[in-house]
């Protein structure tokens, strides 16, 4: 067997263990935003019934509030271009550590 065979071989599982891995948490997402989507459903009727919005309207409120600002801040790092290149920002930080350490401790 040449090792381009087992090369082409050793590839093909763990190509497919990749793809088993990001439908599983690709379901994991969906499930997760069924069951955000379920809250909020709950949450619009607890809001139109008088006895429900008493016993959890400021709970159901500040989820709501909280959820939504996430949301916003994300939209912003998106729309500002802040995970263009996630790369750069780690990068810029290492370089700036050097900067002071060579200030703090001259060679």
């Amino acid at each position: 067997m040449t090792s381009e065979r087992r090369s082409a071989e050793g590839a093909a599982p763990r190509g497919g263990l990749r793809r088993a891995w990001l439908a599983f948490f690709l379901f994991g997402a969906l499930l997760a935003g069924a069951g955000f989507v379920y809250k909020l459903r709950e949450f619009f009727f607890d809001v139109t019934e008088t006895e429900g919005f008493e016993f959890a309207g400021a709970h159901l409120v500040t989820y709501l509030l909280v959820a939504g600002g996430f949301l916003l801040l994300l939209v912003h790092g998106f729309l500002r271009g802040h995970y263009a290149d996630i790369e750069r920002p780690k990068h810029e930080l290492l370089e700036h550590e050097r900067a002071l350490d060579a200030q703090e401790f001259p060679a």
